[in-house]
């Protein structure tokens, strides 16, 4: 039974912290569990097979001993030393698959734009008629389409319910539902001649002559293998990324310190250690263990699910990763500062305590590929005092945004001159924000961009439009503000002017400032409740609150593209780390309207201006972010047919996922050398 997102149960965690015993008994069998699924991965191949037992953290005689922490500590270094080139030879492979796709996807798109314009001109129905003949064809093309054979090492992930097969929720859907679409319908049977650009596997540019059900399936087709081809990207990247290499490198931390309280407790410096500071950092990796497990239910969690409870929903995974991310590098910090007066204490020839090293991606040190560009991002660190004076100029403005917004919701202006008021001044505000912080914004265009944006009229304005950028750090707002006000885009679009977009946000934006007991301010001189009124009133945004159900403020959502463009952060949350990227929210795409253009967005380099980690930092610094705009895709042919069991959409936010992907990520090798 689904608990109700309105009454939110506690953490996981804070579950198994009560019941110690149980929370190691759980621990040890996820640890085993994890072993069992890296046999066929590789990661044992020099193990034999009786060694390949995870010793338990309790025995009849007590606790685990140094010897029995060892061997756990090396079974999870097996993993951890073989996830980095692992995860790159899939995500190469499954990179270099949707690298391919891509051209049959714009393809797709005009021969699908052609074909629409020829069925309205003839008088053979309307665009929403040819929708649903199109979407019959779909459903018979999904059905039959082959799927993805995963190896021994994807299936056994898969049976651990740590990952997924790419299509296969959708294609079981489509099974079903196929025998009922109406793919009978004479006008299939029409001749078109279409597909000057070169129909989908085919040049040339004087189009081909075919009934119209042809012409279709090729779209179909084209699409379809764009989305299998994102799907096996995202569920890889979720899988080797999100799980493996952010899990193994949290999960060596916590054994780390405990060999090291281990070897204090047999050293004859034992005697000089704080008794307190000891059992503290116990605890702490208590904490750590009950967060790894939470983490590692997290990624069991079937996507399937119309309200997931935490992974497939977004911002309480981030929080999560974030808070573990917090916990390890204090964990790491005070086990080393114990280990450090220890040592100075120590004669000479005592056994050194070495100290424990930051894995490199929870320092935002990873070296690899498909990692940030390493053009962008912070460029270099100013000291505390410069921040804080930066902080101090970043409010004037921000209450001068604030005190436009309250006289705007007092005066007698219609709403569209109100959001055009605000529109100019909230793009100021970002443009005096970047300047103070010392952040650049490039605006790249796609290649493919303008002749799609051509064919698709946007300039018109009577397209539904929904910019869907990455969320990587914490000044994507104002650098999305720039990004669409900057000339690079208007021309790509064939806008004249900047256009006023409704946002969609979470409850809490505007960040709290002050706060004395239940009295809080935010930078822009209102209460946080009151900004949220503001946003929805005066700039005509749309808010969600933290409930945990999105629903309803989506679906208001998509009644306000019908009337201008939007700007939606598909995951709804920040990102923890820099190369985080969770699934997106399947029940965004479940609700938008079909005919919607959808143009992804990836921001390079914001995590590093100002992460999310950790929790409450004022780190920002200056540097280069790179806002680089895809081509734009249609709803008919990337969102599933709306059906009662196609309503989840897990391969079409998987799609966008892959998207993002693909034009966030350098899949060359690159070092990357600054701190997270």
């Amino acid at each position: 039974m689904e608990r109700n997102a309105s009454q939110p149960s506690p953490p996981l965690h804070e579950a198994l912290l009560a019941d110690p015993e149980q929370m190691l008994a759980i621990y040890d069998q996820a640890a085993q569990e994890i072993i069992e699924v890296g046999r066929p991965e590789g990661y044992f191949d020099d193990w034999l097979p009786e060694e390949l037992v995870w010793p338990p953290s309790r025995t009849p005689s007590g606790p685990l001993t140094l010897d029995g922490l060892l061997k756990q500590a090396s079974l999870v270094d097996a993993i951890y030393m073989g996830v980095p080139a692992r995860r790159e030879a899939r995500l190469a492979e499954a990179h270099a698959e949707f690298i391919r796709a891509t051209p049959g996807t714009h393809a797709a798109t005009h021969l699908y734009l052609e074909l629409e314009r020829l069925f309205v001109a003839r008088g053979a129905g309307s665009q929403q008629d040819f929708l649903h003949l199109f979407q019959g064809l779909y459903l018979d093309a999904l059905a039959s389409a082959g799927l993805y054979a995963p190896d021994e090492g994807e299936a056994a992930l898969e049976r651990a319910r740590i990952t997924r097969a790419p299509l296969a929720h959708a294609q079981a859907s489509a099974e079903a539902l196929a025998l009922a679409a109406e793919t009978g319908d004479p006008r299939l049977d029409a001749l078109y001649t279409a597909g000057a650009r070169g129909s989908l596997g085919a040049g040339g540019a004087a189009g081909q002559e075919a009934p119209l059900r042809e012409h279709l399936l090729q779209v179909a087709r084209g699409a379809i293998a764009a989305i299998a081809a994102g799907d096996l990207v995202a569920t890889r990247y979720n899988t080797y990324t999100n799980f493996a290499w952010f899990g193994s490198s949290a999960w060596k931390v916590i054994l780390d310190v405990q060999i090291l309280l281990k070897r204090i407790a047999a050293s004859p410096l034992a005697r000089h250690a704080d008794p307190k500071e000891v059992a503290g950092i116990a605890a702490d990796v208590r904490r750590a263990q009950a967060k790894l497990i939470e983490f590692f239910q997290a990624h069991r969690e079937d996507p399937a699910r119309i309200k997931p409870a935490s992974y497939w929903y977004g911002h309480q995974y981030s929080y999560l990763t974030r808070d573990m991310i917090d916990a390890t590098r204090a964990l790491i910090a005070r086990a080393n500062r114990l280990g450090a007066e220890l040592m100075r204490m120590a004669p000479p020839g005592s056994e050194e305590l070495a100290p424990i090293p930051v894995p490199p991606l929870l320092a935002g040190r990873a070296s690899g590929r498909f990692l940030e560009y390493p053009h962008v991002g912070r460029q270099s660190e100013i000291p505390t005092w410069q921040r804080v004076m930066k902080l101090a100029g970043w409010i004037g403005p921000s209450l001068a945004n604030g005190r436009k917004k309250r006289a705007l919701g007092r005066s007698t202006l219609g709403p569209a001159e109100r959001r055009e008021i605000i529109w100019r001044e909230n793009v100021r505000w970002a443009e005096t924000t970047l300047r103070t912080f010392g952040v650049d914004v490039r605006v790249t265009i796609a290649p493919e961009f303008q002749a799609i944006a051509r064919a698709l009229d946007l300039g018109s304005g009577r397209r539904k439009i929904l910019f869907l950028p990455t969320h990587q750090g914490l000044l994507d707002h104002p650098i999305m503000y720039r990004a669409l006000a900057s000339p690079e885009l208007l021309a790509a679009m064939g806008w004249s002017k900047p256009v006023p977009c409704a946002m969609f946000a979470r409850a809490g934006l505007g960040m709290a400032g002050i706060r004395v007991g239940k009295w809080s301010t935010t930078m822009f001189g209102v209460s946080a409740r009151e900004f949220d009124h503001l946003l929805e009133t005066v700039d005509g945004y749309v808010i969600a609150d933290r409930t945990g159900d999105a629903r309803n403020a989506i679906q208001r959502f998509a009644k306000v593209i019908e009337e201008r463009p939007g700007v939606l952060y598909p995951a709804l949350t920040t990102a923890a780390f820099d190369i985080q990227s969770p699934p997106l929210q399947h029940v965004l795409f479940a609700l938008l309207p079909q005919d919607v253009v959808i143009i992804p967005m990836a921001i390079r380099g914001s995590h590093s201006l100002w992460p999310k980690s950790p929790k409450g930092n004022l780190t920002l610094n200056p540097g280069l972010a790179e806002v680089v705009v895809a081509p734009p895709m249609l709803g008919e042919t990337t969102l599933l047919p709306r059906r009662r069991m196609l309503r989840i959409q897990i391969e079409a936010a998987a799609l966008f996922q892959a998207v993002h992907l693909a034009h966030l990520l350098n899949p060359e090798p690159a070092p990357v050398t600054r701190a997270g």
